[in-house]
């Protein structure tokens, strides 16, 4: 899990963290852009399945699709998980 500090120790003010799937490729591995708290602290990164799932789960990341036509492959990698998925593309 990612570490985040805030003054005083706030967890309201943790800053939001998210996972834009970007794609998917045909051997499993999930291409997403990572956002720390700002649209500005973004980085690429590629995962396989079961470990961006397990990413997302560990760091209570919201997961959202770049493109709606991926919104029901991403909720399909979530089925049963605790993950916070947010099936529409807009991010």
């Amino acid at each position: 899990m990612l570490e985040t500090r805030t003054a005083g120790g706030d967890p309201a003010r943790r800053p939001k963290l998210q996972a834009v799937v970007t794609g998917v490729t045909n051997k499993q591995v999930v291409q997403f852009d990572f956002v720390y708290g700002d649209p500005d602290l973004t980085v690429e990164l590629v995962l396989p399945i079961p470990a961006f799932r397990d990413f997302c789960t560990d760091n209570r990341c919201l997961v959202t699709a770049a493109d709606p036509a991926e919104s029901a492959t991403v909720l399909r990698m979530f089925s049963g998980s605790p993950a916070h998925v947010h099936p529409v593309g807009a991010h």
